[in-house]
């Protein structure tokens, strides 16, 4: 229903925010993530956001990128994960970590979140590892925005993993023990981000 709100930010609460539209406070529901790119910001702020509608409630999650909110999309469509308990996954495991996790079947990373059991995690990792490994479908977007052209492969492969959250030097370090010369560059980011999750 809701593609986006824009307005101000008036309250970050514990696990939501409140942004003001034409008087209007729209309290919305949101990653510890979402709310530290927010924090400090001035003027108006805009969330991605989903409408989600139960028998008793009618509750909007917002998100700062379009791709956390196409991951709290997909992990919603995990049978026993509803919105809470995405978004918890979310606010638990950092955004670069969360994909290596599922990629690489990582289940204990995935049991970090909150009321993420084993076999939970093992659905998740199950359900969605070939929809985030065969396309990097979550992934591409973001690579799209904030990779500018760079001299080789391997540089924007550090990039890309920079801009997941991941410091310069470990970023470096991964792709320097996977790449083999031959690996694509989409490879070497799924390859890194496997070695980055254990």
């Amino acid at each position: 229903m809701y593609e986006y709100i824009k307005g101000s930010l008036v309250y970050i609460g514990v696990g939501y925010i409140v942004i003001e539209n034409n008087d209007i406070g729209y309290k919305i529901y949101t990653s510890n993530s979402s709310i530290a790119q927010l924090k400090g910001k001035d003027e108006k702020v805009m969330l991605y956001t989903q409408l989600i509608h139960r028998e008793d409630d009618m509750s909007i999650f917002g998100f700062f990128t379009k791709e956390e909110l196409k991951m709290f999309q997909l992990l919603m469509t995990v049978s026993g994960v509803g919105a809470k308990v995405a978004l918890g996954i979310l606010s638990s495991i950092e955004f670069g970590m969360l994909i290596g996790a599922i990629v690489s079947n990582d289940i204990n990373t995935l049991m970090k979140a909150q009321g993420v059991g084993k076999k939970t995690a093992q659905r998740i990792a199950l359900e969605l590892k070939d929809k985030v490994d065969e396309k990097m479908a979550i992934l591409q977007p973001r690579f799209d925005d904030l990779i500018k052209p760079l001299e080789n492969e391997m540089d924007e492969a550090i990039s890309a993993l920079i801009s997941l959250g991941y410091k310069k030097a470990e970023a470096e370090q991964a792709v320097n023990r996977v790449n083999d010369n031959n690996s694509s560059l989409e490879d070497v980011i799924k390859k890194s981000l496997k070695l980055l999750s254990k």
